[in-house]
Protein backbone atom coordinates (compact mmCIF):
# COMPACT_ATOMS: atom_id res chain seq x y z
CA UNK A 1 0.00 0.00 0.00
CA UNK A 2 2.81 2.39 0.89
CA UNK A 3 4.62 1.63 -2.36
CA UNK A 4 1.50 2.36 -4.39
CA UNK A 5 0.95 5.61 -2.53
CA UNK A 6 4.54 6.65 -3.22
CA UNK A 7 4.14 5.86 -6.93
CA UNK A 8 0.94 7.91 -7.13
CA UNK A 9 2.35 10.93 -5.36
CA UNK A 10 5.55 10.68 -7.38
CA UNK A 11 3.50 10.73 -10.57
CA UNK A 12 1.68 13.83 -9.35
CA UNK A 13 4.96 15.53 -8.48
CA UNK A 14 6.24 14.78 -11.98
CA UNK A 15 3.11 16.31 -13.47
CA UNK A 16 3.59 19.52 -11.51
CA UNK A 17 7.24 19.62 -12.58
CA UNK A 18 6.26 19.16 -16.22
CA UNK A 19 3.73 21.97 -15.96
CA UNK A 20 6.35 24.30 -14.49
CA UNK A 21 8.78 23.49 -17.33
CA UNK A 22 6.14 24.26 -19.92
CA UNK A 23 5.37 27.64 -18.37
CA UNK A 24 9.07 28.50 -18.34
CA UNK A 25 9.40 27.62 -22.02
CA UNK A 26 6.38 29.77 -22.90
CA UNK A 27 7.69 32.73 -20.93
CA UNK A 28 11.07 32.41 -22.62
CA UNK A 29 9.62 32.84 -26.08
CA UNK A 30 7.27 35.61 -24.98
CA UNK A 31 10.35 37.53 -23.85
CA UNK A 32 12.04 36.69 -27.14
CA UNK A 33 9.13 38.09 -29.15
CA UNK A 34 8.91 41.28 -27.12
CA UNK A 35 12.64 41.95 -27.45
CA UNK A 36 12.62 41.03 -31.13
CA UNK A 37 9.79 43.46 -31.88
CA UNK A 38 11.77 46.24 -30.20
CA UNK A 39 14.91 45.38 -32.23
CA UNK A 40 16.74 44.31 -29.06
CA UNK A 41 18.21 41.33 -30.85
CA UNK A 42 20.95 40.43 -28.37
CA UNK A 43 18.34 40.42 -25.62
CA UNK A 44 16.05 38.26 -27.74
CA UNK A 45 18.78 35.69 -28.39
CA UNK A 46 19.74 35.73 -24.72
CA UNK A 47 16.16 34.95 -23.70
CA UNK A 48 16.04 31.88 -25.95
CA UNK A 49 19.48 30.58 -24.96
CA UNK A 50 19.19 31.51 -21.27
CA UNK A 51 22.33 33.61 -21.59
CA UNK A 52 21.98 37.37 -21.16
CA UNK A 53 25.62 37.86 -22.18
CA UNK A 54 25.37 35.85 -25.41
CA UNK A 55 26.48 38.67 -27.71
CA UNK A 56 29.77 38.87 -25.84
CA UNK A 57 30.45 35.16 -26.22
CA UNK A 58 32.36 33.26 -28.89
CA UNK A 59 31.36 30.00 -30.51
CA UNK A 60 33.93 28.24 -28.31
CA UNK A 61 32.05 29.47 -25.23
CA UNK A 62 28.84 27.74 -26.31
CA UNK A 63 27.74 24.13 -25.97
CA UNK A 64 25.53 23.94 -29.05
CA UNK A 65 24.15 20.54 -28.07
CA UNK A 66 22.34 22.16 -25.13
CA UNK A 67 19.77 23.78 -27.42
CA UNK A 68 16.70 22.48 -29.21
CA UNK A 69 16.25 23.11 -32.93
CA UNK A 70 13.65 25.85 -32.45
CA UNK A 71 15.97 27.62 -30.02
CA UNK A 72 18.80 27.49 -32.55
CA UNK A 73 16.60 28.84 -35.36
CA UNK A 74 15.14 31.71 -33.36
CA UNK A 75 18.38 32.67 -31.63
CA UNK A 76 20.30 32.29 -34.89
CA UNK A 77 17.96 34.81 -36.53
CA UNK A 78 18.31 37.32 -33.70
CA UNK A 79 22.09 37.01 -33.74
CA UNK A 80 22.13 37.43 -37.52
CA UNK A 81 20.26 40.71 -37.06
CA UNK A 82 22.64 41.70 -34.26
CA UNK A 83 25.48 41.07 -36.75
CA UNK A 84 27.01 38.37 -34.61
CA UNK A 85 27.80 36.36 -37.71
CA UNK A 86 29.93 33.57 -36.24
CA UNK A 87 27.43 32.81 -33.47
CA UNK A 88 24.50 32.91 -35.87
CA UNK A 89 26.31 30.71 -38.36
CA UNK A 90 27.15 28.09 -35.74
CA UNK A 91 23.52 27.85 -34.61
CA UNK A 92 22.17 27.57 -38.15
CA UNK A 93 24.80 25.00 -39.12
CA UNK A 94 24.02 22.71 -36.19
CA UNK A 95 20.28 23.23 -36.67
CA UNK A 96 20.61 22.16 -40.30
CA UNK A 97 22.59 19.07 -39.31
CA UNK A 98 20.00 18.09 -36.69
CA UNK A 99 17.13 18.58 -39.13
CA UNK A 100 18.77 16.48 -41.83
CA UNK A 101 19.59 13.73 -39.34
CA UNK A 102 15.96 13.75 -38.25
CA UNK A 103 14.80 13.48 -41.86
CA UNK A 104 17.06 10.49 -42.40
CA UNK A 105 16.14 8.63 -39.22
CA UNK A 106 12.49 9.14 -38.36
CA UNK A 107 11.00 11.53 -40.84
CA UNK A 108 9.61 14.97 -40.21
CA UNK A 109 6.38 16.51 -39.10
CA UNK A 110 4.89 18.30 -36.13
CA UNK A 111 4.21 15.69 -33.49
CA UNK A 112 1.39 15.46 -30.98
CA UNK A 113 3.43 16.03 -27.86
CA UNK A 114 0.52 18.02 -26.43
CA UNK A 115 -1.27 14.80 -25.48
CA UNK A 116 1.64 12.56 -24.56
CA UNK A 117 4.32 14.72 -22.95
CA UNK A 118 5.26 18.25 -22.03
CA UNK A 119 6.44 19.98 -25.20
CA UNK A 120 9.46 21.60 -23.56
CA UNK A 121 10.95 18.18 -22.81
CA UNK A 122 11.07 16.99 -26.42
CA UNK A 123 12.88 18.60 -29.33
CA UNK A 124 11.01 20.75 -31.80
CA UNK A 125 9.88 18.91 -34.93
CA UNK A 126 10.80 21.31 -37.74
CA UNK A 127 8.63 22.13 -40.70
CA UNK A 128 9.95 21.72 -44.24
CA UNK A 129 9.85 25.50 -44.64
CA UNK A 130 12.29 25.81 -41.71
CA UNK A 131 14.79 23.47 -43.33
CA UNK A 132 14.73 25.55 -46.51
CA UNK A 133 14.62 29.09 -45.13
CA UNK A 134 17.58 28.71 -42.79
CA UNK A 135 19.82 28.52 -45.87
CA UNK A 136 18.84 32.10 -46.78
CA UNK A 137 20.41 33.30 -43.53
CA UNK A 138 23.38 30.94 -43.90
CA UNK A 139 23.85 32.31 -47.43
CA UNK A 140 23.95 35.89 -46.15
CA UNK A 141 26.21 34.93 -43.26
CA UNK A 142 28.63 33.54 -45.85
CA UNK A 143 28.44 36.78 -47.84
CA UNK A 144 29.11 38.71 -44.63
CA UNK A 145 32.27 36.65 -44.16
CA UNK A 146 33.12 37.26 -47.87
CA UNK A 147 33.09 33.53 -48.48
CA UNK A 148 31.39 33.07 -51.84
CA UNK A 149 32.22 29.38 -52.01
CA UNK A 150 30.31 28.81 -48.78
CA UNK A 151 27.48 30.94 -50.16
CA UNK A 152 27.30 28.58 -53.14
CA UNK A 153 27.27 25.58 -50.80
CA UNK A 154 24.29 27.01 -48.93
CA UNK A 155 22.42 27.56 -52.19
CA UNK A 156 23.04 23.98 -53.25
CA UNK A 157 21.89 22.68 -49.88
CA UNK A 158 18.68 24.66 -50.07
CA UNK A 159 18.03 23.17 -53.50
CA UNK A 160 18.68 19.64 -52.23
CA UNK A 161 16.26 20.10 -49.33
CA UNK A 162 13.55 21.35 -51.67
CA UNK A 163 14.13 18.43 -54.03
CA UNK A 164 13.68 15.90 -51.22
CA UNK A 165 10.79 17.68 -49.49
CA UNK A 166 7.90 16.01 -51.32
CA UNK A 167 9.26 12.52 -50.71
CA UNK A 168 9.99 13.20 -47.06
CA UNK A 169 6.59 14.76 -46.47
CA UNK A 170 4.75 11.83 -48.07
CA UNK A 171 6.74 9.41 -45.95
CA UNK A 172 5.83 11.22 -42.74
CA UNK A 173 2.13 11.46 -43.56
CA UNK A 174 2.00 7.74 -44.32
CA UNK A 175 3.79 7.01 -41.05
CA UNK A 176 1.20 9.02 -39.11
CA UNK A 177 -1.67 7.20 -40.82
CA UNK A 178 -0.22 3.80 -39.99
CA UNK A 179 0.31 4.68 -36.34
CA UNK A 180 -3.24 5.98 -35.94
CA UNK A 181 -4.74 2.98 -37.77
CA UNK A 182 -2.88 0.61 -35.46
CA UNK A 183 -4.22 2.36 -32.37
CA UNK A 184 -7.83 2.58 -33.54
CA UNK A 185 -7.84 -1.08 -34.63
CA UNK A 186 -7.67 -2.09 -30.95
CA UNK A 187 -10.73 -0.01 -29.97
CA UNK A 188 -14.26 -1.24 -29.38
CA UNK A 189 -16.48 -0.47 -32.40
CA UNK A 190 -18.56 2.13 -30.54
CA UNK A 191 -15.45 3.83 -29.21
CA UNK A 192 -13.89 3.86 -32.68
CA UNK A 193 -17.02 5.45 -34.15
CA UNK A 194 -17.03 8.09 -31.43
CA UNK A 195 -13.33 8.70 -32.03
CA UNK A 196 -13.93 9.24 -35.76
CA UNK A 197 -16.82 11.62 -35.00
CA UNK A 198 -14.55 13.65 -32.74
CA UNK A 199 -11.86 13.84 -35.43
CA UNK A 200 -14.40 15.24 -37.90
CA UNK A 201 -15.70 17.67 -35.29
CA UNK A 202 -12.23 19.03 -34.54
CA UNK A 203 -11.35 19.36 -38.23
CA UNK A 204 -14.44 21.52 -38.83
CA UNK A 205 -12.88 24.21 -36.63
CA UNK A 206 -10.08 24.67 -39.18
CA UNK A 207 -12.31 25.12 -42.24
CA UNK A 208 -11.26 28.75 -42.74
CA UNK A 209 -7.75 27.69 -43.73
CA UNK A 210 -8.88 25.84 -46.85
CA UNK A 211 -8.35 29.05 -48.86
CA UNK A 212 -4.61 29.17 -48.13
CA UNK A 213 -2.42 27.80 -50.90
CA UNK A 214 1.35 27.56 -50.84
CA UNK A 215 3.84 27.20 -53.68
CA UNK A 216 4.28 23.97 -55.60
CA UNK A 217 6.46 21.23 -54.08
CA UNK A 218 7.36 23.31 -50.99
CA UNK A 219 9.42 25.73 -53.10
CA UNK A 220 10.28 29.01 -51.37
CA UNK A 221 10.45 31.72 -54.09
CA UNK A 222 12.73 33.90 -51.95
CA UNK A 223 15.39 31.26 -51.41
CA UNK A 224 15.10 30.15 -55.04
CA UNK A 225 15.46 33.75 -56.22
CA UNK A 226 18.64 34.24 -54.16
CA UNK A 227 20.01 31.10 -55.81
CA UNK A 228 19.25 32.41 -59.30
CA UNK A 229 20.70 35.82 -58.51
CA UNK A 230 23.92 34.29 -57.20
CA UNK A 231 24.50 32.15 -60.30
CA UNK A 232 23.61 35.03 -62.60
CA UNK A 233 26.14 37.40 -61.01
CA UNK A 234 28.88 34.84 -60.28
CA UNK A 235 28.54 32.58 -63.28
CA UNK A 236 31.63 31.56 -65.22
CA UNK A 237 30.05 29.33 -67.84
CA UNK A 238 26.92 28.86 -69.91
CA UNK A 239 25.93 26.09 -67.51
CA UNK A 240 25.94 28.54 -64.58
CA UNK A 241 23.77 31.00 -66.50
CA UNK A 242 21.38 28.24 -67.50
CA UNK A 243 21.12 27.30 -63.84
CA UNK A 244 20.34 30.92 -63.00
CA UNK A 245 17.71 31.02 -65.72
CA UNK A 246 16.07 27.82 -64.47
CA UNK A 247 15.87 29.12 -60.91
CA UNK A 248 14.44 32.46 -62.01
CA UNK A 249 11.90 30.84 -64.34
CA UNK A 250 10.59 28.89 -61.40
CA UNK A 251 10.26 32.07 -59.37
CA UNK A 252 8.56 33.92 -62.22
CA UNK A 253 5.97 31.16 -62.46
CA UNK A 254 5.03 31.76 -58.83
CA UNK A 255 5.51 35.56 -58.63
CA UNK A 256 4.58 36.69 -62.12
CA UNK A 257 3.71 40.25 -61.05
CA UNK A 258 7.16 41.04 -59.69
CA UNK A 259 8.86 43.21 -62.36
CA UNK A 260 12.37 42.69 -60.97
CA UNK A 261 12.11 38.93 -61.30
CA UNK A 262 11.06 39.44 -64.93
CA UNK A 263 14.05 41.72 -65.56
CA UNK A 264 16.54 39.35 -63.98
CA UNK A 265 15.18 36.36 -65.86
CA UNK A 266 15.53 38.20 -69.16
CA UNK A 267 19.13 39.05 -68.27
CA UNK A 268 19.94 35.48 -67.23
CA UNK A 269 18.48 34.19 -70.51
CA UNK A 270 20.69 36.57 -72.50
CA UNK A 271 23.75 35.42 -70.59
CA UNK A 272 22.80 31.76 -71.07
CA UNK A 273 22.48 32.34 -74.82
CA UNK A 274 26.08 33.52 -75.00
CA UNK A 275 25.67 37.28 -74.73
CA UNK A 276 28.16 38.70 -72.27
CA UNK A 277 26.52 42.00 -71.47
CA UNK A 278 28.22 43.88 -68.66
CA UNK A 279 25.74 44.46 -65.85
CA UNK A 280 25.96 47.98 -64.51
CA UNK A 281 26.61 48.27 -60.75
CA UNK A 282 23.26 47.41 -59.19
CA UNK A 283 21.73 47.06 -55.74
CA UNK A 284 19.04 44.53 -54.92
CA UNK A 285 16.96 45.32 -51.82
CA UNK A 286 15.43 42.45 -49.88
CA UNK A 287 12.81 43.53 -47.33
CA UNK A 288 11.78 41.02 -44.65
CA UNK A 289 8.48 42.49 -43.55
CA UNK A 290 6.44 41.92 -40.39
CA UNK A 291 6.05 38.69 -38.45
CA UNK A 292 5.05 35.29 -39.77
CA UNK A 293 1.89 33.58 -38.54
CA UNK A 294 2.59 31.70 -35.34
CA UNK A 295 0.54 29.16 -33.38
CA UNK A 296 -1.73 29.64 -30.41
CA UNK A 297 -3.42 27.23 -28.03
CA UNK A 298 -6.83 26.03 -29.23
CA UNK A 299 -8.83 24.06 -26.65
CA UNK A 300 -11.92 22.05 -27.39
CA UNK A 301 -14.08 19.81 -25.18
CA UNK A 302 -14.79 16.37 -26.60
CA UNK A 303 -17.05 13.54 -25.42
CA UNK A 304 -15.07 10.29 -25.18
CA UNK A 305 -17.31 7.21 -25.57
CA UNK A 306 -15.86 4.33 -23.58
CA UNK A 307 -16.38 0.58 -23.68
CA UNK A 308 -18.19 0.85 -20.34
CA UNK A 309 -20.75 3.14 -22.03
CA UNK A 310 -19.55 5.94 -19.78
CA UNK A 311 -19.14 9.30 -21.47
CA UNK A 312 -16.28 11.47 -20.32
CA UNK A 313 -15.94 15.04 -21.51
CA UNK A 314 -12.27 15.91 -21.77
CA UNK A 315 -10.33 18.87 -23.03
CA UNK A 316 -8.00 18.64 -26.00
CA UNK A 317 -5.49 21.30 -26.97
CA UNK A 318 -4.21 21.72 -30.50
CA UNK A 319 -2.12 24.36 -32.29
CA UNK A 320 -4.12 26.96 -34.22
CA UNK A 321 -2.63 29.49 -36.68
CA UNK A 322 -2.50 33.04 -35.36
CA UNK A 323 -1.95 35.57 -38.15
CA UNK A 324 0.24 38.57 -37.32
CA UNK A 325 0.66 41.93 -39.02
CA UNK A 326 3.07 43.22 -41.62
CA UNK A 327 5.16 46.25 -40.73
CA UNK A 328 4.59 48.25 -43.95
CA UNK A 329 2.88 47.67 -47.30
CA UNK A 330 6.26 48.27 -48.97
CA UNK A 331 9.43 50.35 -48.75
CA UNK A 332 11.36 52.28 -51.41
CA UNK A 333 14.95 52.95 -52.39
CA UNK A 334 16.41 55.95 -54.23
CA UNK A 335 19.78 56.56 -55.90
CA UNK A 336 19.27 60.33 -56.10
CA UNK A 337 18.00 60.21 -59.68
CA UNK A 338 15.34 57.54 -59.57
CA UNK A 339 13.53 55.46 -57.00
CA UNK A 340 12.07 51.98 -56.87
CA UNK A 341 9.57 50.40 -54.50
CA UNK A 342 9.53 46.83 -53.27
CA UNK A 343 7.19 44.21 -54.71
CA UNK A 344 6.14 40.94 -53.13
CA UNK A 345 8.63 38.12 -53.62
CA UNK A 346 7.33 35.52 -51.16
CA UNK A 347 4.26 35.29 -48.92
CA UNK A 348 5.61 33.42 -45.91
CA UNK A 349 2.17 33.16 -44.31
CA UNK A 350 1.04 31.21 -47.36
CA UNK A 351 3.94 28.80 -46.96
CA UNK A 352 3.43 28.34 -43.22
CA UNK A 353 -0.34 27.90 -43.20
CA UNK A 354 -0.37 25.72 -46.31
CA UNK A 355 2.14 23.29 -44.83
CA UNK A 356 0.33 23.33 -41.49
CA UNK A 357 -2.96 22.62 -43.30
CA UNK A 358 -1.45 19.60 -45.06
CA UNK A 359 -0.23 18.19 -41.76
CA UNK A 360 -3.42 18.95 -39.86
CA UNK A 361 -5.46 15.77 -40.59
CA UNK A 362 -2.66 13.60 -39.25
CA UNK A 363 -2.12 15.84 -36.22
CA UNK A 364 -5.81 15.84 -35.30
CA UNK A 365 -6.34 12.11 -35.89
CA UNK A 366 -3.39 11.17 -33.74
CA UNK A 367 -4.17 13.69 -30.99
CA UNK A 368 -7.84 12.70 -30.66
CA UNK A 369 -6.97 9.00 -30.73
CA UNK A 370 -4.28 9.42 -28.08
CA UNK A 371 -6.73 11.32 -25.87
CA UNK A 372 -9.36 8.59 -26.25
CA UNK A 373 -6.85 5.92 -25.22
CA UNK A 374 -5.57 8.04 -22.34
CA UNK A 375 -9.08 8.66 -21.00
CA UNK A 376 -9.97 4.98 -21.23
CA UNK A 377 -6.85 4.12 -19.25
CA UNK A 378 -7.80 6.67 -16.59
CA UNK A 379 -11.29 5.19 -16.17
CA UNK A 380 -9.93 1.64 -16.08
CA UNK A 381 -7.48 2.62 -13.33
CA UNK A 382 -10.25 4.09 -11.19
CA UNK A 383 -12.53 1.11 -11.69
CA UNK A 384 -9.78 -1.34 -10.76
CA UNK A 385 -9.53 0.14 -7.25
CA UNK A 386 -13.23 0.81 -6.60
CA UNK A 387 -14.72 -1.02 -3.59
CA UNK A 388 -11.38 -2.33 -2.33
CA UNK A 389 -9.07 -1.38 0.48
CA UNK A 390 -7.07 0.50 -2.12
CA UNK A 391 -9.99 2.75 -3.11
CA UNK A 392 -8.41 5.83 -1.54
CA UNK A 393 -5.14 5.09 -3.25
CA UNK A 394 -7.02 4.53 -6.50
CA UNK A 395 -8.61 7.94 -6.15
CA UNK A 396 -5.16 9.46 -5.69
CA UNK A 397 -3.87 7.50 -8.68
CA UNK A 398 -6.86 8.61 -10.72
CA UNK A 399 -6.24 12.18 -9.68
CA UNK A 400 -2.63 11.81 -10.78
CA UNK A 401 -3.68 10.59 -14.22
CA UNK A 402 -6.29 13.32 -14.45
CA UNK A 403 -3.74 15.94 -13.46
CA UNK A 404 -1.39 14.54 -16.09
CA UNK A 405 -4.15 14.98 -18.66
CA UNK A 406 -4.61 18.60 -17.62
CA UNK A 407 -0.87 19.24 -17.62
CA UNK A 408 -0.40 17.83 -21.08
CA UNK A 409 -3.52 19.41 -22.58
CA UNK A 410 -1.41 22.27 -23.82
CA UNK A 411 -0.65 22.46 -27.51
CA UNK A 412 2.87 22.49 -28.88
CA UNK A 413 2.82 26.02 -30.30
CA UNK A 414 6.54 26.31 -30.93
CA UNK A 415 7.62 27.65 -34.29
CA UNK A 416 10.23 29.85 -35.92
CA UNK A 417 8.84 33.12 -34.57
CA UNK A 418 11.57 35.31 -36.06
CA UNK A 419 10.62 34.79 -39.71
CA UNK A 420 8.88 37.56 -41.68
CA UNK A 421 5.25 37.68 -42.79
CA UNK A 422 6.43 38.32 -46.33
CA UNK A 423 9.58 39.08 -48.28
CA UNK A 424 9.70 41.90 -50.83
CA UNK A 425 12.20 42.86 -53.52
CA UNK A 426 13.41 46.03 -55.21
CA UNK A 427 16.23 46.66 -57.67
CA UNK A 428 18.01 49.89 -58.57
CA UNK A 429 21.17 50.95 -60.40
CA UNK A 430 23.85 52.52 -58.28
CA UNK A 431 24.70 56.19 -58.64
CA UNK A 432 27.75 56.73 -56.50
CA UNK A 433 28.19 55.16 -53.09
CA UNK A 434 24.98 56.15 -51.37
CA UNK A 435 21.38 54.99 -51.52
CA UNK A 436 18.38 56.24 -49.56
CA UNK A 437 15.77 53.94 -48.07
CA UNK A 438 12.29 55.14 -47.18
CA UNK A 439 10.92 52.82 -44.50
CA UNK A 440 7.59 54.13 -43.28
CA UNK A 441 8.33 57.62 -41.98
CA UNK A 442 12.03 56.86 -41.59
CA UNK A 443 14.52 58.10 -44.19
CA UNK A 444 17.77 56.16 -43.98
CA UNK A 445 21.03 56.62 -45.85
CA UNK A 446 22.88 53.46 -46.79
CA UNK A 447 26.51 53.39 -47.92
CA UNK A 448 27.30 50.93 -50.71
CA UNK A 449 30.42 50.25 -52.77
CA UNK A 450 30.34 52.42 -55.90
CA UNK A 451 31.38 49.50 -58.08
CA UNK A 452 30.10 45.95 -58.17
CA UNK A 453 26.77 44.62 -57.04
CA UNK A 454 25.20 44.73 -53.60
CA UNK A 455 22.45 42.99 -51.69
CA UNK A 456 20.80 45.32 -49.19
CA UNK A 457 18.97 43.39 -46.51
CA UNK A 458 16.26 45.22 -44.52
CA UNK A 459 14.37 43.70 -41.58
CA UNK A 460 11.42 45.36 -39.82
CA UNK A 461 9.31 43.10 -37.56
CA UNK A 462 6.72 45.74 -36.52
CA UNK A 463 5.85 49.24 -37.66
CA UNK A 464 8.01 51.93 -36.09
CA UNK A 465 10.89 49.63 -35.18
CA UNK A 466 14.35 50.78 -36.24
CA UNK A 467 15.19 48.72 -39.33
CA UNK A 468 18.05 46.25 -39.19
CA UNK A 469 20.10 46.84 -42.35
CA UNK A 470 23.03 44.89 -43.77
CA UNK A 471 24.91 45.38 -47.04
CA UNK A 472 26.52 42.37 -48.74
CA UNK A 473 28.75 42.23 -51.79
CA UNK A 474 27.33 40.02 -54.52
Amino acid sequence: MTTTFIKSTTALSLVLLLSACGLSNKQKFETYTQSYQQANYCEAAGAVLDDKDICNKTVEDMDLEDYNIDEKLNAGTALFLAKKTELSNALFTTASTSIQEGFASSGIGRGTAEVVANASLVDYNPMIMDSIYLHAYSFMNALSLKDKEEAKIQINRAYAVQQNAVKEFSREIEKQKQETAKETAEMDTAVRQGNNQNISSVMSNYAEFSKWKGYADFVNPYVTYLSGLYFMLNGTSSSDYETASNYLKRVRGMMYNNPYVQEDLALADRLASGQRNIIEPTAWVVFENGEITNLKDFKIDLPIFLVTKDVKTVSLALPYPNERAEAYPNISVSNGKQSAQTYLLTNMDNIFISEFKERLPGIVAKAVTKLTIQTAAQVALRQSTKGTDAELIGEIAGFSVGAYSVATTTADTRSWYGLPKNVQLAKIKKNGNNLTLQVGSQTLNVSVPEEGHSLIYVRVPVSGTTPAISVFDL
